[in-house]
C-alpha cells in the first residue's frame, strides 16, 4: 500500500492511552532499535537503521487506507493550531529542515535551490526563513510557482532543454540544492556551484543516471546526500510561522477515488504540486488526510 505523508486520529495505543483520539502525523522510517546503527542514536538511528522498514515504501503498508499502524515512537502530536491540511506537510517540511539540521548552509552563503516542485518550494521556503545574508535563488521552469514564495526568494526560470547556464549564474553559489531528480539537474549543479562549494542531493533519480564526475574532482565539489528530517522542527515552523501551506494543495479527493488522484498526479499537463486523499472521521472537525 502506497503513501507516507499523513495525518490521522489514533484509535488504539497499547502503551500511551492518552494518544487515543488525538491527531498525529508520523515518521516513515521504522527502526529495529537493536542494530549497530540504532545503538549510535541521533538522526543516524532515526533514519538509517540497517533493518528498517519504511511506511508505504519498504515492507510496511502505507497510508492509502482507512487504518494504518506505526510504532508509538514514530508518532508526533499535531497541535490544535495547525490544520489537518497543513499538518500533512510535516514530513516533506521536515525533509527541507534536514538541510538546516545537517549544518550545510552558513549565514553568509549564497544558496541556490534547483527545481521548483513541491519539495523544492518547501526547501526554498525553509532556507528563506534562516536569516541568510542574501535571499536564496530558486531556479525552475515555472514563474507562477516561484511567485508562491513572494519576496522570500530571488527567482529565475530555465527552459526544459537548457543545458548551458547564463554566465552570471555560473560558479556563484556556495551551496546548490538539487531537487530536480534528473541527470540534467546534476550537470546544472556543477555549473552553478563555486569551486570547493557544496551540492546537496535532495531527490533520487527515477532512472539510473550517468554522472560525469570529472568536474566534481576538478572543482573539488562536496557532494552531500540529504533525506528525512526532524518532525519537531517542522511542526514548530507550522505552528509559529506565517507559512501558507494551502497554496501547495492542487486538489483533494476522497479515499475511494484514489485512482483518480493518482491519474491527476501522473498527468504532467496538470502542473500538480500536492494532491491529497481525505477520509471522513467523526473524531475530527476536519478529515484524515493522506498524500
Amino acid at each position: 500500500m502506497l503513501g507516507h505523508e499523513f495525518v490521522g486520529v489514533v484509535v488504539e495505543a497499547d502503551s500511551e492511552e492518552e494518544l487515543v483520539g488525538r491527531r498525529v502525523c508520523g515518521e516513515l522510517n521504522i527502526s529495529c532499535h537493536h542494530c549497530g546503527i540504532c545503538k549510535r542514536g541521533g538522526s543516524i538511528a532515526r533514519n538509517h537503521c540497517s533493518k528498517r522498514t519504511v511506511l508505504g515504501i519498504i515492507g510496511h503498508d502505507g497510508t492509502y487506507a482507512e487504518y494504518l499502524t506505526l510504532p508509538i515512537v514514530n508518532l508526533h502530536r499535531v497541535p490544535d493550531g495547525i490544520s489537518t491540511e497543513a499538518a500533512t506537510f510535516v514530513e516533506p517540511l521536515a525533509a527541507a529542515c534536514r538541510i538546516v539540521e545537517q549544518g550545510l548552509v552558513k549565514t553568509e552563503d549564497r544558496v541556490c535551490v534547483l527545481g521548483d516542485g513541491k519539495l523544492g518550494l518547501l526547501i526554498a521556503e525553509v532556507l528563506g526563513r534562516q536569516g541568510l545574508a542574501r535571499k536564496p535563488m530558486l531556479l525552475g521552469r515555472h514563474a507562477a510557482r516561484a511567485a508562491l514564495l513572494g519576496d522570500l526568494v530571488e527567482s529565475r526560470q530555465l527552459s526544459r532543454t537548457e543545458t548551458d547556464l547564463p554566465a552570471d549564474l555560473k560558479e556563484v553559489f556556495d551551496v546548490v540544492v538539487d531537487v530536480t531528480g534528473t541527470d540534467m539537474g546534476l550537470d546544472l549543479a556543477t555549473q552553478l556551484v563555486m569551486p570547493m562549494g557544496t551540492v546537496v542531493l535532495k531527490t533520487t533519480c527515477a532512472e539510473p543516471c550517468k554522472m560525469n564526475t570529472s568536474m566534481y574532482v576538478v572543482k573539488e565539489i562536496n557532494i552531500v546526500g540529504s533525506r528525512c528530517g526532524p518532525f519537531p522542527d517542522a511542526i514548530r515552523l507550522l505552528e509559529s510561522c506565517n507559512l501558507d501551506i494551502s497554496k501547495y494543495v492542487t486538489a483533494v479527493f476522497p479515499l475511494a477515488e484514489a485512482s483518480k488522484a493518482l491519474d491527476m498526479v501522473k498527468d504532467k499537463t496538470k502542473g500538480c504540486l500536492k494532491v491529497q486523499l481525505a477520509v471522513a472521521s467523526s473524531e475530527m472537525d476536519a478529515v484524515g488526510v493522506r498524500s
